[in-house]
């Protein structure tokens, strides 16, 4: 049997941090980061923060996530977690 998985892509920051998918549509959506450029093959996207730095997001393996990190699914939004302090990354 396959289950499906409540996310589609995982991304790995230049800034050592780990976002979902619905993670990064939501700070677009938001404002709290645009979009500066989109690489498809391999797809990669660089944004601007709020803060007016950029960061690289590139795909990576939900199976290489460190410890104390965890990817939790509430109301069908799925983030990663920091189970060590119980935040969202």
């Amino acid at each position: 049997m396959v289950v499906a998985r409540p996310f589609e892509t995982l991304f790995e920051g230049s800034n050592g941090r780990y976002y979902t998918d619905w993670q990064v549509a939501r700070r677009r959506r938001t404002g709290e980061w645009t979009l500066c450029m989109r690489q498809r093959t391999p797809d990669r996207q660089l944004v601007e923060t709020d803060g007016g730095a950029l960061l690289l997001l590139a795909p990576t393996d939900p199976e290489t996530l460190p410890p104390g990190l965890e990817i939790r699914v509430r109301d069908g939004r799925a983030r990663v977690v920091n189970v060590r302090c119980g935040l969202p990354e």
